[in-house]
């Protein structure tokens, strides 16, 4: 930063040259530029800013734009949130901001960011304040990581408070209560037990022995775990105590010192207790039963059995062989098989011959005394129908005993889920968009593999991370925070779409990417980034739009053709005319003129075409608009129709314009023809030109400027065509009556001038056009005339002349010029031919340049004679060019010329080199 600064031209800030400095302002400076901390320091009265390499990380996308700019400028964006901090400090007040949020625009989008700052107040050699020094820390991540923190807390908590089991947490040798979770409450009966000791806040659990085994665990370090433990509890205040059976841990929670206290979770299973000792107490009965009785017993107790009788379970007892001894009412109703046809036969004859292999598996499995809590065969029905069922049997005296369900519809009904799933599965792999799934908090969780294949990267790749930084955008400079930003608007419930580029492995492509939530009872679950490669149909559309701009050069070209004819027409017969030594005086006179004239019309025509491909270089210098303009009115009311009535009206006090007088002088003529053609039955024309100031408009900058008005009463235009009518080749005069490219040209000059054009337009109410000019640096005296001078020769001596053209006829008349103005002429039909007349010793007093040659340009060759030989004059001639490559100080004379206007540049680029001198 440091040879930045050194390189920077200060000259054109309120600062000056550097050597011109302050002490004070170059100290402070070297302290901040050798600091690692991110620092800026702004002085002057236009705060202007300087910062050191940490504080360009600060700025962002500003940089490296913000050196040497006014403070308010660069941070407009968070201006009015520093500005009375920046009050503060330039009146002496040192100031410190901790974590500051600031909302700001460095990186093209708004992000919300946090700083802790200081500005410390900086004195100058006069004892006043000359700047401050401002010394930052971006704090964003900190912040956010916080506020995460926090939420991640009361996500714990809401998750203790809401848990199902029990929980409690117990702190010190006295188990006193710190927490305990409403489960926990309402096991205990909801008492006031935070703050206390265990003992003294459930009794009845010390005298359970409950405290003993919480001294236990919290002396040894070691869990204690319990499961099914009976624990008595005064559950309500006055009720009589209440019998559980809890499932619980204490686990000992160490601190840095050793021990901190018992965190207690459990569940109560009351319930499974109650039903587990209801179980084994049927299985008792049902063993005695087996054992103390036979067939005829189990017959009575079946029919004394209603859950026997009406469960839609099947039940069934078999012996060792698998035959059916006994069935319950189910089987009849669910298969169709009456009592008859199953009793006495094995359970195999009614199994589908599939399963018949699982079957006897599972009958070895109980004849071994091992239960089978789950398997599934195929059972054929009486009308022969197949049904699946689900079983669970268990051995018990030499009999098996077994209950059956009825799975088939919930298995058919699993199978097409699984089969939907598949094919959805399949139209998401196949699908010609990209496609993924990521979570609420932007973490992809699934790709297709339209996405894997654009990308080059397996599945691996991207999932699990956050889909901005995925392969997909990371590649791509300032894309993964714009996919960010709008990944956090989709997360919040909308629906997001932008057209991108993306540099991928295969290049660079267009994508229509959306972002699409994903709902489930009111909440978002998901977003799903979409997205379809445009880059062909954006190709397509490019080629079609060159297409048509083709066709419409091809309909110019011939428009412009037709032009060159009429005027050459006029040229090639006073030419013959001039040859003629028997004409009459006053009609060689009338023909030269006619010819001028033509000859005036096809540079007009020339620089039209020029100024519309915006390669015509521009000669701008301070304009009085006003003269411009009424010197203008003669030219356009004689061009347009005797029922025109053309006004006038240049306000009082016109300030000057910064403008090129013949390209503004073009622009009128251009903008006055339209407006004439479209007034066909006759109207009134008015040119009009008046100052005005602009402040906070978009399309300009602030500051003054110089608006000339072309207004007309004729058809006026409808807002499609109003849109269009700067389009280049765009125009409603139909084939042969225009090229389109006036208003196009008026528009392209406003924008080289750092100004504007607007068209207010209607349908019946005419049409008014602005042509906005930034105004000039000094009053100016009226525009001076373009008709032709005489230019005197002179005998006098005027030195050595250089003529380097490509074209004899051009270089010829060049010389005759010259000549007559004194020059000792010497002419080079190309760069390199004058080159080698310099090798011979040749020193001109000027060259008079073509600038597009074969081999070298006059550019190129004015850059090789300045070199060589400083105080030769250079005129660059030029018809058509780029003014990029010609170095600063050369005069550029435009083709075509007058004698006069080569008389007038050869005086300049004199002039110039003696003021260089």
């Amino acid at each position: 930063m440091a040879s930045r600064v050194a390189a920077f031209d200060w000259t054109q800030t309120p600062l000056g040259p550097i050597e011109h400095w302050p002490q004070s302002l170059r100290t402070t400076l070297g302290l901040m530029l050798e600091s690692r901390f991110a620092m800026c320091l702004c002085w002057g009265p236009e705060l202007t800013l300087f910062y050191n390499d940490a504080y360009m990380r600060v700025l962002g996308a500003k940089e490296p734009g913000a050196l040497g700019q006014p403070l308010a400028l660069i941070w407009s964006d968070v201006w009015e949130d520093i500005r009375p901090l920046v009050d503060s400090v330039m009146s002496g007040t040192a100031t410190m901001q901790e974590d500051m949020p600031l909302t700001m625009l460095r990186n093209g989008y708004p992000e919300e960011t946090f700083f802790t700052f200081s500005y410390t107040p900086v004195r100058g050699e006069d004892g006043g304040i000359a700047g401050f020094l401002n010394v930052t820390t971006d704090v964003t991540r900190r912040v956010q990581n916080e506020r995460r923190l926090r939420a991640d807390v009361a996500q714990l908590g809401r998750m203790f408070d809401q848990a199902p089991s029990f929980m409690a947490m117990l702190t010190g040798p006295d188990h006193v209560f710190r927490y305990a979770n409403p489960a926990y409450m309402r096991l205990i009966g909801g008492r006031d037990v935070l703050g206390k000791p265990a003992a003294e806040a459930l009794p009845e659990a010390a005298q359970q022995g409950y405290v003993a085994l919480l001294d236990e665990a919290f002396n040894s370090g070691n869990p204690f775990s319990a499961d099914g433990m009976r624990f008595v509890v005064q559950a309500s205040a006055g009720g009589e105590p209440v019998e559980r059976y809890l499932d619980f841990v204490y686990q000992p929670i160490s601190d840095e010192h050793g021990g901190a206290g018992i965190f207690v979770q459990g569940v109560d299973v009351t319930a499974r207790r109650m039903s587990d000792l209801v179980l084994r107490t049927r299985e008792a009965e049902l063993r005695a039963l087996n054992r103390d009785l036979e067939r005829e017993v189990l017959e009575r107790a079946r029919e004394r059995s209603l859950t026997w009788q009406v469960t839609p379970d099947l039940l069934a007892v078999m012996d060792a062989e698998g035959v059916i001894e006994a069935i319950n009412p189910a089987w009849q109703q669910l298969l169709g098989w009456t009592d008859d046809e199953l009793l006495g036969r094995r359970w195999l004859d009614r199994v589908c011959a599939e399963d018949h292999a699982v079957t006897r598996a599972v009958l070895d499995n109980l004849r071994a005394d091992k239960p089978v809590l789950h398997f599934e065969n195929r059972f054929r029905t009486r009308t022969g129908g197949v049904r699946t069922l689900s079983w669970m049997a268990t051995p018990e005296g030499g009999r098996f005993y077994c209950s059956g369900r009825d799975v088939t519809d919930i298995k058919a009904a699993a199978d097409a889920l699984a089969r939907s799933q598949a094919q959805l599965r399949t139209l998401f792999e196949t699908s010609y968009q990209l496609q993924g799934m990521c979570r609420p908090d932007g973490i992809v969780t699934d790709a297709n593999r339209p996405v894997l294949e654009a990308l080059g990267v397996g599945f691996d790749d991207v999932v699990g991370l956050p889909l901005w930084e995925t392969p997909w955008f990371s590649a791509t400079p300032g894309m993964p925070a714009r996919i960010r930003a709008m990944f956090v608007r989709a997360a919040a419930g909308e629906t997001v779409r932008d057209e991108i580029q993306v540099d991928l492995p295969g290049g660079r492509r267009c994508h229509d990417l959306s972002l699409r939530p994903i709902h489930d009872d009111g909440r978002i679950i998901a977003v799903v980034p979409e997205a379809i490669d445009t880059t062909e149909r954006r190709n397509a559309e490019e080629a079609l739009r060159q297409s048509q701009k083709l066709e419409s050069l091809g309909q110019l070209t011939g428009g412009v053709a037709h032009d060159f004819n009429n005027l050459l027409m006029p040229i090639v017969t006073a030419l013959d005319l001039a040859s003629d030594p028997n004409a009459r005086p006053e009609r060689r006179a009338r023909m030269l003129g006619v010819a001028r004239r033509s000859a005036d019309r096809a540079t007009s025509l020339v620089q039209r075409l020029l100024s519309f491909a915006r390669r015509q270089p521009l000669q701008t210098t301070d304009v009085d608009v006003g003269a411009l303009v009424v010197g203008m009115a003669a030219l356009v009311e004689s061009s347009c129709s005797p029922r025109i009535r053309l006004v006038v009206a240049a306000a009082d006090g016109l300030l000057p314009a910064v403008a090129d007088p013949g390209q503004l002088e073009m622009a009128i003529l251009n903008l006055g023809m339209n407006a004439c053609d479209a007034m066909p039955e006759g109207g009134t024309l008015t040119l009009a030109a008046r100052n005005a100031r602009v402040t906070g408009d978009g399309r300009l900058a602030d500051g003054r400027y110089v608006v000339v008005a072309v207004s007309d009463t004729g058809h006026g235009m409808d807002e499609a065509t109003r849109q269009r009518a700067i389009e280049p080749f765009f125009s409603t005069k139909g084939i042969g009556k225009g090229t389109g490219l006036g208003l196009s040209m008026a528009h392209g000059l406003a924008l080289q001038l750092g100004g504007y054009l607007s068209i207010d337009s209607s349908p019946g109410a005419g049409t008014t056009v602005e042509l906005w000019l930034p105004v000039g640096t000094s009053r100016v005296a009226a525009h001076e005339p373009t008709e032709d001078t005489v230019v005197d020769s002179t005998a006098e001596p005027r030195g050595t002349a250089l003529v380097v053209d490509d074209e004899d006829s051009v270089r010829m008349c060049t010389a005759d010029a010259l000549e007559d103005m004194g020059y000792r002429i010497v002419e080079a039909g190309s760069a390199e031919e004058a080159l080698r007349a310099l090798d011979d010793g040749l020193a001109p007093a000027i060259l008079v340049t073509d600038h597009l040659m074969p081999g070298m340009t006059g550019a190129e060759l004015a850059r090789a004679v300045r070199e060589r030989l400083p105080a030769t004059a250079i005129i660059i001639v030029s018809g058509y060019t780029n003014m990029a490559d010609i170095a600063p100080g050369v005069t550029i004379l435009n083709k075509p010329f007058r004698q006069h206007e080569l008389a007038a540049s050869v005086g300049l680029a004199a002039a110039s080199i003696h003021g260089a001198a």
